[in-house]
């Protein structure tokens, strides 16, 4: 089948966390570590039946870490910037040359709905999104099926008509598994554990990425 849809995660993928962190003296590594322990959050939250929104496990992971290094009077602020996390610097070439092959892109994100197109907006990129879809809608975070099924019916296409792109590998195996595309940025993960698929297109940066998308392989 013929692509149709490029779908990409938000955070950490098209959006960088490393910075959030700063008001609460986290370094870059600590702030990416907070959006990884949320995910784990949520992840557990999901597979006990639980939904609340993505901002609360982020701001009980950066609360956490500011705890045990000494300072938890930065949260706050750290929440103010995660709510407009810079995009990476090849996140508008990337979407922007998928766009001219001629394919949808939007956004699939654990992000709320609202809190993503917030976010979009205030990275520059919502204009070129033509959907995002977040987890309030279906109230379950990804790896969990029903988050991919529900991007794809918003879609309007089957899933092997849509590829998910993602800075991490455990999404792109929740998307795969849901018959989706998958295309995997390097950026952070560097190497894919040998129990995951090998995704149908490798880049080590968004717009590699976005170039083997567009070219119709890896």
């Amino acid at each position: 089948m013929a692509l149709r849809w490029v779908l990409f995660d938000l955070n950490g993928t098209l959006l960088d966390p490393s910075g959030v962190g700063a008001p609460a003296e986290l370094g870059a590594q600590e702030s990416l570590a907070c959006l990884d322990e949320a995910v784990l959050l949520a992840m557990a939250e999901t597979l006990t039946g639980g939904y609340r929104p993505f901002d609360g496990f982020l701001r009980a992971a950066i609360a956490r870490r500011a705890q045990l290094a000494g300072d938890p009077t930065g949260v706050d602020a750290a929440m103010e910037l995660a709510a407009e996390m810079p995009p990476y610097p090849d996140a508008g070439r990337a979407v922007d040359r998928l766009r001219e092959a001629g394919l949808e892109v939007g956004v699939l994100t654990n992000s709320a709905t609202g809190a993503a197109e917030r976010s979009l907006g205030a990275a520059g990129l919502r204009d070129r999104m033509a959907l995002v879809s977040g987890s309030d809608q279906v109230r379950a975070y990804k790896p969990h099926p029903d988050v991919y099924r529900h991007g794809a019916e918003r879609t309007g296409v089957p899933p092997d008509e849509i590829c998910m792109v993602a800075a991490h590998g455990w999404d792109l195996l929740g998307a795969g598994r849901a018959g989706m595309r998958t295309a995997w940025v390097a950026r952070k993960e560097r190497a894919l554990p040998e129990t995951h698929p090998e995704p149908d297109v490798r880049g080590a940066t968004l717009e590699e990425a976005a170039e083997g998308i567009a070219a119709g392989g890896s």
